[in-house]
């Protein structure tokens, strides 16, 4: 059974994601959402799908991977990887760097670096439940230390985090992670109810007298799992999701800067204010949730957009009429493409995208609009 509206926790009426996306624009004050730039950054994505720049989820792709784990290990090291997914950005005069084998990493890749340089250096049992359970604030501060010796943000709270999260697997599912999907049936609303059993992914707020979630790390897992195992000869048919369009984008502190840099989202000049004084937004606040909300709407508005044109016909890269709606035909090397036989893409894709987009345009993102800074365990 999906996870609905109808689904009921602590007497409130708990909204999924995409349903928190249209609740909270419907009356959020400080953020505005613009559909005409929503298409014209959904055709962005079209295109980049066809010129083979957003391919499908591979977890052996990314160096910061290790190889040779059996689909247990990786599931694990996955799981270990989400359940630390959050608040990234350092204090002001601290720095959160990490190199491995000659590169240096920043935020949530810095992280995966540092464990990878610890499974590989030190041979550290990292991505077990014996070192989830039992691994204390120290040893987890000296694994994930910077370059220079500064702690990533929030130490304590991620060391709970681990082993809260062994004591979930241990507990309710033999220590597998793997266990857990095999119980989803294929069915990612399934799969995300049992992941919400684990307290660090219960990412709730309430809005205007109603309950609402956006569930940023737990949605993630699932993607990740997608991509741990699709390539497993084993265990890929665990992950033949057929419900991935169910879940959301991913909203965190960095897909807003780039919806806000695309001029999707528009930030009344008070919250802007706010950002470029880098002052804190309080997680659960009115204004971090309308930024959050706006995202996801945003996000959906541009999935709806690529199945719109999708459905269609051929088209190219292309500028949109914004009084007609109609679009011109103008590929990136003057000849037509076709997005009709490009694969599927849904909202999670969309925000891996807009992820990597901020990640590679990120000197002059900064320099236009900051991103909002909350210091939460759930992003």
């Amino acid at each position: 059974m999906a996870w609905t509206a109808s689904h009921r926790s602590m007497d409130y009426i708990t909204l999924n994601p995409q349903e928190s996306g249209d609740h909270i624009m419907k009356t959020a004050k400080h953020v505005k959402v613009d559909l005409e730039k929503c298409k014209e950054a959904a055709l962005l994505v079209m295109d980049a799908v066809v010129e083979g720049k957003i391919g499908e989820i591979d977890y052996s792709a990314n160096p910061l991977h290790p190889s040779g784990l059996s689909d247990e290990e990786k599931m694990l090291w996955v799981f270990l990887l989400d359940v630390l997914n959050f608040s990234f950005w350092p204090d002001e005069g601290e720095e959160y760097n990490v190199t491995f084998e000659g590169q240096t990493y920043t935020g949530y890749l810095a992280m995966c670096a540092a464990f990878r340089k610890a499974h590989k250096e030190l041979n550290a049992p990292i991505a077990t439940v014996q070192w989830m359970l039992t691994v204390d604030v120290g040893v987890l501060d000296f694994i994930l230390k910077d370059d220079k010796g500064f702690s990533i943000p929030m130490i304590t709270q991620r060391k709970q985090a681990v082993k809260e999260a062994g004591e979930w697997l241990f507990w309710s599912h033999d220590a597998s992670f793997l266990n857990v999907v095999r119980k989803s049936n294929c069915n990612a609303q399934v799969f995300l109810r049992y992941i919400l059993a684990c307290e660090s992914f219960r990412d709730y707020g309430f809005y205007n007298n109603r309950k609402v979630s956006f569930f940023k790390r737990a949605q993630i897992l699932i993607n990740d799992t997608v991509g741990a195992l699709i390539g497993s000869e084993e265990n890929k048919h665990l992950v033949d999701f057929k419900d991935l369009d169910t879940l959301s984008m991913f909203a965190d502190y960095r897909v807003p800067q780039a919806l806000n840099y695309l001029e999707c989202l528009e930030y009344s000049p008070e919250l802007l204010d706010e950002l470029q004084s880098n002052k804190l937004l309080t997680y659960g606040a009115e204004k971090e949730v309308e930024i959050r909300g706006a995202s996801i709407y945003a996000v959906q508005q541009m999935y709806k957009e690529i199945q719109r044109v999708r459905a269609a016909g051929p088209y190219s890269e292309c500028d949109v009429d914004t009084v007609s709606g109609e679009y011109r035909l103008m590929g990136a090397t003057g000849g037509d493409m076709d997005f009709t036989n490009a694969r599927r893409l849904l909202p999670i894709d969309i925000d891996v995208w807009l992820w990597m987009f901020r990640r590679e345009h990120a000197d002059e993102v900064e320099s236009i609009v900051p991103f909002h800074r909350t210091r939460s365990i759930y992003y």
